[in-house]
């Protein structure tokens, strides 16, 4: 399908918009407000509101960063992504906000298997674990083989081994952090949401 020109720099901006986290904080205190106060009816959000929610929107949603949505021009697939966002009503799009907010309020990070992560991130992710590694050799032996194993479990062919963790807010992966087993994952990520609630105890705070 081709877009009209007009429609294709709309998606440029909200997926640049979302990659660099181009929303503020004052404004979306707004949003929710007026979402509160109208109960989520009839809200019709200013051009400003509306390009901050479609970039949140995008930024947070769970195929952002995933091999499936990744390609050469755009590794972690926000273009694809910004493409449905941009094409919602007022009305999808604060609805869809809306219960983006409670998902991401219990869930800031999720598990992945490492198989998710795209092509072009896996290299530089092992890099990271090789280098933490090189750093600890000298002090720390156990923690530098744990991560060395990690480094070869990224670059593992024909597909990386294990899981990670990866950040909505941040939409980027948790900087060295790889496990073998699924629970372990599992019972880090529900550490890490812990603190977040207990942390942000409102988003736009």
């Amino acid at each position: 399908m081709t877009y009209p020109h007009s429609i294709v720099a709309t998606v440029k901006t909200v997926a640049s918009d979302a990659r660099f986290s181009e929303w503020d904080h004052p404004t979306m205190r707004d949003v929710d407000r007026a979402l509160s106060y109208m109960g989520g009816l009839l809200f019709t959000p200013t051009d400003r509101q509306r390009a901050n929610l479609r970039a949140w929107v995008t930024a947070t949603d769970n195929r952002i960063g995933t091999v499936e949505y990744s390609t050469d021009a755009d590794p972690f697939g926000f273009l694809p992504v910004a493409a449905e966002v941009a094409q919602l009503t007022d009305d999808e799009l604060t609805g869809r906000y809306q219960e983006r907010r409670r998902t991401v309020d219990r869930s800031r990070y999720d598990i992945r298997d490492a198989r998710q992560i795209p092509a072009a991130e896996r290299p530089l992710m092992a890099d990271s674990f090789q280098a933490a590694a090189e750093a600890l050799r000298s002090g720390d032996a156990e923690r530098a083989r744990k991560y060395t194993d990690a480094a070869s479990a990224l670059r593992a062919t024909p597909t990386p081994e294990g899981f990670v963790i990866w950040d909505r807010f941040c939409h980027m992966y948790v900087i060295n952090v790889h496990y073998t087993d699924r629970t372990e994952a599992a019972t880090e990520a529900a550490r890490l949401n812990r603190r977040h609630r207990g942390t942000y105890h409102h988003t736009w705070s």
